[in-house]
């Protein structure tokens, strides 16, 4: 299977840093929810930072799993 579309698995010491990545999103997520009126301009904003999100995440699960001793 072409690396592009393969699911990469992830050590444990990704995972915590994805699992950094997300809960420090998911309070920018809640900040700006609280802060900002419900409009298209706050649905782009939470739609860029999904997507920052997403490719935070994927640049993780791409990296080279290094060996583990």
């Amino acid at each position: 299977m072409n690396k592009r579309a393969n699911v990469n698995k992830v050590n444990d010491e990704q995972l915590f840093r994805i699992d950094e990545i997300r809960n420090q999103f998911s309070e920018l997520y809640d900040t700006i929810e609280d802060l900002c009126d419900n409009n298209r301009e706050t649905s782009l904003a939470l739609t860029k930072l999904e997507e920052a999100q997403f490719w935070a995440v994927k640049g993780i699960s791409r990296e080279e799993v290094k060996n583990e001793r």
